[in-house]
């Protein structure tokens, strides 16, 4: 086969992947993941389940891909801004209102994410699949572990920081009232009587209060 065919064949193969989840994604945020079927996807998608198949092997395959896709797309939207600042501290401020900004312009993803994360609640479906996210999950540094490192590193934040563990209840604390505000803010804010930006608000000062040096 001529190298540049080859090449061409490869791209069809990619465009192709990325559309099968690219449609997907379209459907499971309009209809819920547990909606949608192997059948919606290839009739929007307009190939047939044989083709489908030379792709992904199952529903829950692709559900993963348009996970991990999704979470790559938002962890480089806050990357893009997100670290300004001369110490972790600072750092740790700029990328916690960064992922605010970036969650009110990503409400789909946000929807999505929530979705996932109700569907999958105690087990993943497959061993392989388990495998693929989990290490998707950890092939990269994790942005609130690296900045509070740095904290500790420079002064800028309490000496005496469990950085994984506080890392990571960050990180949980700040995508569940996330997913709170972003999805159901306008019903909290009416049956709470406070808006959802102060919450946001108070959230980033809590967070900020308990690093501090």
């Amino acid at each position: 086969m001529e190298p540049k065919w080859k090449e061409q064949l490869e791209q069809h193969r990619h465009n192709r992947r990325n559309d099968i989840i690219q449609t997907a994604k379209e459907l499971f945020i309009a209809h819920g993941l547990s909606s949608v079927t192997l059948k919606d996807i290839v009739e929007s998608c307009g190939i047939s389940k044989v083709t489908l198949y030379k792709y992904f092997r199952s529903l829950e395959e692709i559900i993963f891909e348009v996970e991990i896709d999704l979470l790559s797309t938002f962890g480089e939207q806050v990357a893009r801004i997100a670290h300004q600042g001369s110490n972790g501290y600072e750092k740790l401020q700029s990328l916690l209102e960064e992922q605010i900004i970036v969650s009110k312009q990503s409400m789909d993803i946000i929807r999505f994410i929530a979705m996932f994360d109700t569907l999958y609640q105690e087990e993943y479906p497959t061993p392989e699949l388990e495998r693929k996210f989990r290490t998707f999950l950890r092939s990269g540094q994790h942005p609130f572990l690296s900045i509070l490192e740095e904290g500790v590193a420079d002064g800028s934040m309490r000496q005496d920081l469990d950085v994984k563990a506080v890392g990571y209840t960050i990180s949980n604390i700040v995508n569940a009232t996330l997913q709170r505000m972003m999805l159901r803010g306008k019903l909290l804010h009416l049956d709470q009587d406070i808006d959802p930006a102060i919450v946001l608000r108070n959230m980033v000062d809590m967070i900020l209060a308990f690093v501090r040096a």
